[in-house]
C-alpha cells in the first residue's frame, strides 16, 4: 500500500514538474525525496530522449523554411481565390505560431527561429488581407510600418537582438520610401 501511495505522489510531481505547476528544483527536490534519489539517476536518461527529438527539429524548421517561399508562391504568382490565399496562409501562421509556444514552453535554444518565419507570415498575411478588402499604397505602407513596429516591440520584450537591429533598419527603410515617394511624386 506504501508503494502505491508513493507512486502516486511521484506520478503527480512529474505532473507539476512536467506542466511547470512548481519550480523545478522543488520538484526534483520532493522526487528525490519520495524515490531515495533514484529520480536524480534517471534525469540522465531524459538528456538521451531530448537528443533523440532532433531529427523531428529539423523536420519542423525544413516545413517552416518552406513555408516562407510557398506563401510568396501562393500570394504572388497563383491565381487562387483572395480567400483561400488568406486561409493557407492564416494556417501557416498559426502551425509557426504553434511551434514558437512550444520550443518557448520547452526552453528549447531554438525558438527565435520559429518567431522570425511567424512574424514574416504574419506581415504577409496582414498585407494580403489589406490588398483583399482595399488596395491602397497608402494603407499597405501603414501596415508595413505596424508590423515593423510590432517586430521592434517584440525583439525589446524578448531581448532579441538580431531582430530589434532587422526591425530598426526595416523602419528607417520604410520611412525613407514614404519619403522619397512623396518628394519624387
Amino acid at each position: 500500500m506504501a508503494d502505491e501511495r508513493t507512486a502516486i505522489i511521484v506520478k503527480e510531481i512529474k505532473y507539476w514538474k512536467e506542466h511547470r505547476l512548481l519550480p523545478e528544483r522543488y520538484c526534483d527536490y520532493l522526487l528525490a525525496l519520495y524515490t531515495n534519489g533514484q529520480e536524480l539517476s534517471d534525469k540522465a536518461d531524459d538528456d538521451d530522449i531530448r537528443s533523440q527529438w532532433t531529427p523531428y527539429i529539423i523536420i519542423h524548421f525544413i516545413l517552416l523554411l518552406s513555408m516562407i517561399p510557398v506563401s510568396f508562391l501562393v500570394v504572388y504568382f497563383t491565381e487562387f481565390l483572395p480567400i483561400l490565399q488568406i486561409s493557407i496562409l492564416t494556417l501557416f501562421c498559426i502551425y509557426a505560431i504553434g511551434l514558437y509556444v512550444y520550443f518557448h514552453g520547452n526552453g528549447n535554444e531554438y525558438v527565435q527561429f520559429p518567431l522570425f518565419v511567424a512574424l514574416l507570415l504574419v506581415l504577409l498575411l496582414t498585407l494580403s488581407v489589406s490588398n483583399f478588402l482595399a488596395s491602397n499604397s497608402i494603407i499597405n505602407l501603414v501596415i508595413i510600418l505596424v508590423n515593423f513596429t510590432l517586430w521592434l516591440f517584440i525583439s525589446i520584450a524578448k531581448e532579441i537582438k538580431i531582430l530589434r537591429i532587422v526591425s530598426i533598419l526595416l523602419i528607417v527603410f520604410a520611412i525613407g520610401y514614404i519619403v522619397f515617394k512623396n518628394f519624387a511624386a
